[in-house]
């Protein structure tokens, strides 16, 4: 694995956070394990975790999973640098329309090899996830300017179950990081969760950092309630992927 793709790495990144400079998303939720009609309420509020205990949380992961992480950011940088025709076709669909068209699935299959192709440009990501057996649902998808549920910043694209128990799903999920805006930029998303993709309907909070600021590398991880469950994360590389670190809140879910 080349690493010298990520300079400074992510482990670096992520022990340099303090919990004082982190941004906070404008949207920042979370949402109480009960039934209620509140939908998503302020960390503040509700007793949320801490901006020290979501680092904390994400250091904990990253420590644990750093091959699959850093091997799956490399993978991703990769690809939008080596394979402009893919990063192209990903980003001229109109995601926001929420439709998985057959030619939608084909695209993000070719990208991973899950289905019928076999082999895909994410054979080395895929290959620490079966390594390390926590994730069930891979995915590709492109960084968007996402106006629902609570608005602002996200993404949108396909998931696949690994072990082909059941159908693809397209994606989605809004972070409400309000002036974070994708236009004709290219960029690729690379999704890894530990929920099959018919279940992903969550209310959602984590943490988002730039890795290497002149590349546009980020790593976002999802948590959902209750306290900090870990729900998966996402490597995006290219143009129009943000920066910083932020807290952020928000909802992910699936269609077709």
């Amino acid at each position: 694995m080349d690493s010298t793709i990520i300079q400074p790495s992510i482990g670096d990144v992520l022990e340099a956070l303090r919990p004082d400079e982190l941004r906070l998303a404008p949207s920042i939720a979370y949402a109480e394990s009960r039934p209620g009609p509140r939908g998503i309420q302020a960390l503040a509020v509700d007793g949320g975790p801490t901006n020290q205990q979501i680092i904390d949380a994400t250091k904990g992961f990253y420590n644990k999973n750093t091959r699959l992480v850093d091997t799956s950011a490399v993978n991703t940088g990769k690809v939008s640098q080596q394979q402009p025709n893919f990063v192209k076709t990903m980003n001229s669909y109109d995601w926001k329309d929420q439709r998985l068209t057959q030619e939608r699935t084909n695209t993000v299959d070719n990208g991973l090899g899950i289905g019928a192709s076999g082999k895909g440009i994410f054979d080395d990501a895929l290959d620490q996830v079966d390594a390390t057996k926590i994730f069930s649902t891979i995915g590709i998808g492109v960084s968007v300017d996402v106006q629902m549920f609570v608005g602002g910043a996200g993404g949108l694209g396909a998931v696949f179950d690994i072990a082909k128990r059941e159908p693809v799903k397209g994606y989605g999920y809004a972070t409400g990081e309000a002036g974070l805006r994708f236009a004709v930029e290219f960029n690729v998303q690379l999704l890894l969760l530990n929920q099959l993709p018919h279940e992903l309907d969550e209310w959602i909070y984590g943490l988002k950092v730039s890795i290497s600021p002149g590349y546009s590398l980020s790593f976002q991880v999802f948590y959902r309630p209750p306290g900090l469950t870990l729900l998966g994360y996402a490597i995006g590389a290219g143009v129009g992927v943000g920066g910083g670190a932020t807290v952020f809140g928000g909802h992910i879910w699936h269609f077709g």
